[in-house]
């Protein structure tokens, strides 16, 4: 059977951004994400005068620090908080490092926070490629990760997610064992990005595959607590390079809520698609009753797809599934006829 996806003709004329070389290069962006990172200057901040982290960000951008937060959760005693919006909240005090990230510079929410961290006094690093951002942390010398130029903000996930990580890793707040799960999560992308690239056949290409199964439907995606930003990344890519409606939820939450969407009229359902990110780790619990949901709602869904996510370590296991939802989202996006580069609906909403 000869798959649409196989066909470099049509690949290359609905890839006009190239978002499927950026894909294969990720391994290799992950490794001068954390380069870059440890050339950076820290400005004196101190481990000890840290008590709580905020990663302000916005759309693809504040991505990296959802990773983070998820990879962090069970290891780290430094609390992690996503401030996606035009205010830091209440609590923010000195004691608090402020990551304020943008990928071009220049998006108002985080500018927003950025200027309220600095009138509090918080501790600061900037992470972005140019733009306002860049030259305000210059002229005030505040610490300054620059991405290179070129990317979409949610395609340049490499360098964000890699480089706060890294930068975090400097400032001591990431100990040897947990940061020891680097290299494997790199390796295991690195292999996928074999596997998953244009010219691998869409029969033994897991982004292909996964693409072709959520044609036509519109994907709900779960994850386990240490997937949810996983599942999340899933949903905004189905979104931004698919064109597609999407939905993302988490265990166990969704055992509490979700699993009530079943009972919804058949007409609704059956253009519905849930699409499950397992964990090869999880506990046997947690195992067991999400084999319990996926049986309900097979039931009534239209259809329910897994993806298993890859890996001995907690980052390998999240890298690997974001890379396969990544690549999957662009190769739906081209089997719908769009690029997966182009964001008009964004760009016209942000018209004065």
């Amino acid at each position: 059977m000869k798959h649409l996806l196989d066909d470099p003709e049509y690949l290359k004329s609905h890839d006009g951004g190239d978002m499927l070389s950026v894909l294969t290069r990720f391994p290799s962006s992950a490794r001068k994400a954390i380069r870059d990172a440890e050339k950076l200057e820290l400005g004196g901040i101190q481990k000890k005068k840290i008590k709580t982290l905020a990663v302000a960000g916005m759309g693809g951008s504040a991505v990296g620090g959802i990773l983070l937060r998820d990879w962090l959760r069970d290891v780290s005693k430094t609390p992690l908080f996503i401030s996606r919006g035009s205010r830091l909240p209440a609590w923010v005090d000195e004691g608090t490092l402020v990551y304020a990230v943008s990928y071009s510079g220049d998006t108002e929410e985080t500018l927003s926070q950025y200027h309220q961290a600095v009138e509090i006094g918080c501790p600061l690093i900037c992470f972005c490629s140019g733009g306002k951002l860049s030259q305000s942390a210059s002229l005030r010398k505040i610490p300054r990760l620059r991405f290179p130029k070129g990317y979409k903000p949610r395609a340049a996930i490499a360098f964000q997610f890699f480089g706060l990580a890294a930068v975090t890793r400097n400032l001591g707040l990431i100990g040897d064992e947990t940061w020891g799960e680097v290299e494997e999560a790199i390796e295991v992308a690195k292999s996928l990005s074999e596997e998953m690239g244009p010219g691998t056949p869409t029969d033994s290409n897991p982004g292909k595959t996964l693409a072709e199964s959520i044609r036509g439907y519109t994907p709900y995606v779960y994850g386990s607590s240490l997937l949810e930003g996983v599942a999340y990344r899933y949903s905004t890519q189905l979104n931004e390079n698919s064109k597609s409606p999407a939905s993302a939820g988490f265990f166990p939450e969704a055992f509490h809520n979700s699993v009530m969407a079943r009972e919804a009229p058949p007409e609704l359902l059956e253009k519905v698609c849930a699409v499950i990110i397992r964990d090869p780790v999880e506990a046997e619990a947690a195992s067991t009753k999400i084999d319990r949901f996926n049986e309900l709602v097979a039931e009534r869904f239209g259809r329910v797809v897994e993806v298993e996510a890859m890996g001995e370590g907690r980052l390998a296991r999240m890298i690997s599934a974001l890379y396969i939802g990544d690549f999957a989202s662009a190769y739906l996006g081209m089997l719908y006829g769009q690029d997966p580069s182009t964001t008009d609906s964004i760009d016209a909403l942000k018209k004065p």
